[in-house]
């Protein structure tokens, strides 16, 4: 598949941060985008303290999948 990324939990924020560099954006701008497009008022210190505590929801990772124009897949390990 095109751009298929596998997301590993330790190194989260490092494959959001080169996928938002991918689109032109920086974290700032890619939290900016996500709090317009889903009208929240989340800080950018808040999102990067989720990424460096392990602690992202699945719904909040969903929000930038959207802005970053890609969408999560769940498939079974062979």
């Amino acid at each position: 598949m095109e751009n298929e990324i596998k997301l590993d939990t330790k190194n989260l924020s490092k494959q959001l941060k080169f996928l938002a560099n991918l689109e032109g954006l920086n974290m700032t701008l890619l939290k900016y985008a996500v709090n317009e497009l889903f009208n929240k008022k989340d800080s950018v210190r808040n999102l990067y303290n989720k990424l460096k505590h392990n602690r992202l929801r699945v719904c909040e990772l969903a929000e930038i999948a959207e802005v970053l124009n890609y969408e999560i897949i769940l498939r079974k390990k062979p």
